[in-house]
This record gives C-alpha cells, structure tokens and sequence, in this order.
C-alpha cells in the first residue's frame, strides 16, 4: 500500500514541472483583424526593419513580449531605404 501511494505521489510531482512549463508558453500575439474593436488599448510599439515583413514581425514579437493578445499596424513608412512601423497593442 505504502508503495503504492509513493508511486502516485512520484507520478503527481513528476507531472507538475510539465504543466508549468506549458503555463509559462506564451501565446503569440495576433495582428487584429480590421475592423475589430471592444479591445483595450495598452500602448504603442514601434520598430525599425530591412522590409515590412522584417517591421511586422519584429512588433509581433515585441507584443507577444509585452502581454498583448493583439496588435494593430497602424503606420510604416519607408524612410532612407529603412522601415519604420508602429503598431498599437491590445488586451
């Protein structure tokens, strides 16, 4: 009997770093859809790139990084051959 409580126990302590783990992932941000809105505004990022996919996904992570589940590309501009864009982030 005592075994096999201490296998349930091993069993149970070995499950948990498992589920931390998958916890502390975290869920990548995702550009709102136009359109969207009932959203809450947490700020502005923005990012400097070789190209607008270099600019996008640059604030895509930078977003997921500061706890956004949305973001919203609001300007790129071409400036010297540079990307300049600015995205603000959701809740």
């Amino acid at each position: 009997m005592k075994r096999l409580i201490y296998l349930s126990m091993t069993a149970a302590l070995l499950v948990l770093p498992v589920t931390a783990i998958a916890a502390a992932i975290e869920t990548p941000a995702q550009e709102l859809a136009h359109g969207t809105t009932h959203q809450q505004e947490m700020g502005t990022i923005s990012a400097w790139g070789d190209s607008a996919n270099d600019v996008k996904v640059f604030l895509g992570t930078e977003a997921t990084q500061k706890g956004a589940t949305r973001y919203k590309i609001i300007s790129e501009r071409d400036i010297e051959g540079q990307i300049y864009g600015t995205a603000i982030l959701y809740k």
